[in-house]
């Protein structure tokens, strides 16, 4: 995602921002490898295996946000923007990070810039995680991998759950958020399959893979991959999606902004992370796009790349991501 702030000249970046752009990208990285060991490796980091995995995951996924951010690094500066390097944005949960944004520091000359600038890092993110899934899914595993176990009392249920009691409408937002597992079942977090994801599928594995499949660290890096390309391209204000979107259409942007944050927000009936990012932007002021100049007419070259990041937003955009279920939990094993 890249996010304009005030004009400056064209320059290239000072020492101590270029440190700091490592630095972050060593600690996204850091943040990916350990939180993929801890919480979605099944073993957390005990044996050599897992580490592996987790190193592969890692390794595959800061691959494919480098090439989204260098992709658009590398095409703003061709059409003269003065920009950030890339910050990345360690976050010790989920899946490791947020991403990571550019600050852009000039105004587009002209729309085709504009438009390259947006739709280069989803089509470059978009190609590794392409590959990331022709690569991992032969390795996925069928659903009878899973290992299911019931769940177990969090941190802070012993002072949450007096609190949720004494409030009906906390209670129904609590359980909206994260629905209550039933006696005598394990919780199961589903993946939806993105359409590149079941087309690939088809093609290597005879079948799109199972919602249920345990996917292979590679092919998981592929699915996160596809699913922040998704989200990137969503048609808002300073999202890739928004770049686009303004530059095809540079009138009325901030309307259309406005109305799909709210579509965005009540998105959240469908999927609750639809109203944390709707929030998120509406927070920021992210939600404001970019005013490129009226002329030139964008070049038929900017008008193919457009086309182009729409069958990838097609190809890898999923309404609902993820959605918590539950599975019957096996019986406790014997001890003797």
């Amino acid at each position: 995602m890249a996010e304009v702030g005030e004009a400056a000249a064209p320059s290239g970046p000072a020492p101590s921002e270029l440190r700091w752009s490592v630095g972050l990208f060593v600690a996204t990285s850091v943040s990916v490898f350990l939180t993929y060991g801890g919480f979605w490796g099944g073993e957390g980091l005990d044996d050599r295996e897992a580490v592996l995995g987790a190193a592969a995951f890692a390794v595959t996924l800061m691959g494919i946000l480098l090439a989204h951010e260098l992709g658009h690094y590398v095409v703003a500066r061709r059409h003269g923007f003065a920009l950030s390097l890339p910050q990345f944005i360690p976050f010790p949960a989920a899946f490791g990070t947020f991403g990571a944004i550019i600050e852009l520091r000039s105004e587009p000359r002209d729309r085709d810039g504009l438009l390259e600038m947006g739709a280069a890092g989803p089509l470059a993110g978009a190609v590794c995680s392409f590959v990331a899934l022709a690569v991992g899914l032969p390795s996925t595993r069928p659903p009878e991998a899973l290992q299911l176990s019931p769940p177990e009392p969090s941190l802070w249920e012993p002072w949450l759950t007096p609190i949720l009691a004494a409030s009906p409408r906390l209670q129904a937002l609590s359980d909206w958020l994260s629905p209550p597992v039933p006696d005598g079942e394990a919780p199961v977090l589903i993946f939806a399959n993105p359409l590149i994801m079941d087309l690939l599928g088809g093609l290597l594995l005879g079948a799109p893979p199972d919602r249920l499949a345990v996917l292979s660290p590679v092919a998981m890096a592929g699915w996160v991959g596809c699913l922040l390309t998704g989200i990137n391209l969503v048609p808002i204000g300073q999202l890739d999606g928004g770049h686009i979107l303004t530059a095809l259409w540079p009138s009325g942007e901030r309307r259309r902004s406005s109305l799909l944050v709210g579509l965005a927000l009540l998105g959240g009936i469908l999927w609750s992370g639809w109203l944390f990012w709707g929030l998120l932007l509406a927070l920021t002021g992210a939600w404001r796009g970019i005013s490129p100049p009226q002329t030139p007419p964008l070049s038929t070259r900017a008008k193919v790349i457009a086309a182009l990041a729409a069958l990838v937003f097609f190809l890898t955009f999923m309404p609902r991501p993820v959605e918590m279920d539950s599975l019957p939990a096996p019986p406790p094993a014997e001890t003797r």
